[in-house]
């Protein structure tokens, strides 16, 4: 296969690949919402969730053949719904970071 038809090939995978990995996005009003957001902007654009939720977990670690505890991080879920009838989507906030956007079913 001739060199240029290999690089086409590599472009074409890493296209799609980069689709596979970016995360769900929602539009909020003139902004396009996504999870390289921070939660300040979230907020500025969007304003508050319709509804959240949150929960402490424990975050544990390997130790030799077991795990043990590091801590307890909090998990936020945002449900954010714009017009009645409108797809919901979550958006899951770990230690104050946006983790995911989801459309919610």
């Amino acid at each position: 296969m001739p060199l240029r038809h290999c690089l086409y090939a590599l472009v074409g995978v890493l296209a799609a690949a980069n689709t596979v990995l970016a995360g769900e996005t929602f539009r909020c009003g003139q902004w396009i919402i996504t999870d390289e957001l921070s939660v300040a902007e979230l907020k500025a654009k969007c304003g508050a969730p319709q509804s959240k939720d949150s929960q402490t977990v424990d975050v544990r670690g390997k130790a030799g053949t077991g795990s043990v505890s590091r801590g307890t991080t909090t998990i936020e879920h945002w449900t954010y719904e714009f017009a009645s009838g409108s797809s919901r989507y979550v958006v899951t906030i770990a230690d104050g970071k946006i983790q995911s956007i989801e459309r919610a079913k």
